[in-house]
């Protein structure tokens, strides 16, 4: 779009913006404000806020699908094993496979599971961001901050409790 074709006014008007506070009486204030309004839609401030949008597309979808990862305890929150604890073995999609305490094994959609929260000194692992997957073992609790030491380097890191599943490893 361009100049002022869809700016009101302006079509009928003699008066040149280029002197400011002219002849007619008002016209310098009534212009300037028609100015304003007609620069506007044309703003280009709401631009830098697009790069963002990239980035903020990119966790969505694989959350959406399954934010399960092998080898956690988690806790049916619906469906026909509600309430039962069990162990995520392997992924298919947006299900879960997932062997029961009694030794059954079912396929339970992410969706109607919730990891079991961690307690100190368990295994864990990391269910989101750049260490998702990753293992250690939580050596304090702070509030919502799991802390945690990891299997790979021995470092520590702090991560939110929610992202923090309990792991557990193939002992048997």
């Amino acid at each position: 779009g361009g100049g002022t074709a869809g700016t009101p006014g302006d079509a009928g008007t003699p008066y040149t913006p280029a002197t400011p506070g002219g002849g007619a009486y008002g016209a310098g204030y009534g212009n300037t404000w028609q100015q304003n309004q007609g620069q506007t839609p044309y703003d280009p401030t709401g631009t830098p806020a697009t790069p963002a949008t990239p980035g903020s597309d990119a966790p969505r979808a694989p959350v959406d699908v399954n934010w399960c990862v092998p080898r956690i305890q988690v806790k049916v929150v619906s469906g026909e094993f509600i309430d039962r604890i069990g162990v995520v073995t392997e992924l298919q999609g947006a299900d879960c496979i997932v062997s029961l305490e009694d030794g059954r094994t079912t396929v339970v959609p992410a969706e109607d599971l919730e990891a079991v929260p961690a307690g100190k000194n368990c295994s864990v692992i990391i269910l989101q961001g750049e260490l998702k997957g990753s293992t250690g073992k939580l050596i304090g609790i702070d509030g919502r901050d799991g802390i945690v030491k990891m299997d790979l380097n021995s470092d520590i890191k702090i991560v939110d409790m929610p992202l923090l599943a309990v792991h557990v490893k193939k002992d048997d």
